[in-house]
């Protein structure tokens, strides 16, 4: 499909800050971020309830209300400054905002495995941080009336949770529901202020010159069923009794049990592997958290194999949710006895500097999954109904995201990999069993 960018404008808080408020300190957790952009994709089809409403009109209606929205998300406007302190700058500089034309029809985006060069020329982002708008929106109109939006932010500001709080409140705008949208905070630096953490920054699986392919699997309801049946059926006794596995750790399960077996029957060798995941902690810990508090409150939470037996190199499915669920409930435990921030902060620090001292090894067949699951993305309606389908945008390292799927009900993997990888991937009997 081509692709033209109409125009590109900075929209600034329709209110300018005043300036006992232009300088956001930043945390000890947002300092341990990777300096990267992470980005949500919205589709939407025309409305067949109101049709030929004008592209220009809701244009305008989308600037607007990102205006009015960010008078209260007002650190999203500013830029990230590292010397003299580590904080944002709110000056009121504004994000990025970006009309593209599409010469093709959205519903060739919907069915099949992406066009990874398309979703990335629907998605452009800065390569630098520094200077840099904090978010880039990127509104891609096509021919038949149908939407993506693209929405990149720097990870430093935030989590996903912070950026689903922030889009929810600007689609509630552009609705014209104004007086809804929820009250953000920004308050965590007084929690976890600011302090030497000697933890190198985790850097993102790149993978050179290795062509990247981008899959959609889908996992619906009923599959999800059968493999919470399945692993609760192979369930170790001592987990026998526990409450059900969640459907992010089956469905991570299954697919992180094939890439170790790729992994392992690629080396030739018995390999461990190392599993990661990033956890929120505002409902796990036990700190007085300000209500709707934006910024990066999360830990990285990572599980390393033993040696597999001599002889058996192939890892069952039971085994692996046997993992997925003694790393979540063992982070659990761990931050439910956590009493002040700087004790957090700590654990946090300490827990990601051994993971990046093994990761840097390379002896372990290594993944992660980052799970957007139940955040509300699809309740994000800015006035021509729901998104049909919501994806991570497109990044130069593999990953694997889940995202909930609001049609099937179920759970969407969105992979990218090396070809190899994903062509092994897609031939698995036991993937193939469970999408639809």
């Amino acid at each position: 499909m081509k692709l033209e960018v109409q125009w590109k404008k900075l929209v600034k808080p329709s209110v300018p800050m005043p300036n006992n408020r232009q300088k956001l300190k930043l945390t000890s957790l947002d300092q341990l971020q990777m300096p990267i952009y992470i980005g949500v994709m919205f589709y939407y089809r025309d409305n067949a309830e109101n049709p030929g409403v004008d592209i220009s009109q809701r244009l305008l209606q989308m600037e607007e209300s990102l205006s009015e929205t960010l008078t209260l998300f007002y650190p999203m406007a500013g830029r990230y400054i590292e010397d003299d302190g580590f904080f944002i700058d709110c000056n009121d500089l504004g994000v990025e905002f970006i009309h593209a034309k599409v010469d093709g029809q959205i519903d060739k985006l919907l069915h099949g495995d992406p066009d990874i060069d398309l979703l990335q020329r629907l998605s452009k982002y800065p390569t630098d941080v520094a200077g840099n708008p904090l978010i880039v929106i990127q509104v891609n109109t096509f021919e038949c009336g149908g939407l993506a939006i693209s929405m990149c932010f720097k990870h430093k500001i935030g989590d996903m949770y912070t950026m689903a709080m922030f889009i929810n409140s600007w689609a509630t705008a552009c609705r014209g529901n104004a007086d809804a949208m929820v009250c953000p905070s920004f308050e965590l630096s007084s929690l976890f202020p600011v302090k030497e953490l000697a933890v190198p920054i985790l850097s993102p699986r790149r993978i050179g010159n290795k062509e990247l392919i981008v899959s959609r699997l889908r996992f619906n309801a009923d599959a999800l069923s059968k493999l919470k049946a399945l692993a609760r059926d192979n369930a170790k006794d001592s987990m026998a009794n526990d409450s059900q596995p969640s459907r992010v750790e089956v469905v991570s399960a299954l697919i992180g049990r094939v890439f170790v077996n790729i992994c392992r029957n690629k080396h030739g060798e018995q390999r461990t592997f190392l599993l990661c995941m990033p956890v929120n902690l505002r409902e796990k810990i036990n700190l007085a958290i300000p209500a709707n508090s934006c910024g990066n409150i999360f830990a990285i939470v990572w599980a390393r194999s033993g040696q597999p037996t001599a002889g058996k190199i192939e890892l069952e499915f039971n085994g692996m949710v046997n993992v997925m669920r003694e790393m979540i409930a063992d982070a659990k435990t761990k931050y439910t006895t956590v009493v002040d921030g700087e004790e957090l902060c700590s654990m946090v620090g300490d827990s990601l500097a051994e993971f990046v001292k093994i990761v840097a090894r390379g002896e372990d067949c290594r993944f992660g999954f980052i799970s957007w699951c139940r955040l509300g993305l699809y309740e994000n309606d800015f006035g021509w109904g729901r998104p049909v389908l919501v994806s991570n945008t497109p990044s130069n390292f593999e990953s694997i995201f889940l995202i909930d799927d609001e049609e099937s009900r179920g759970i969407d993997a969105w992979i990218t990999v090396g070809k190899d990888e994903m062509i092994l991937l897609k031939q698995e009997s036991e993937i193939l069993k469970f999408i639809s």
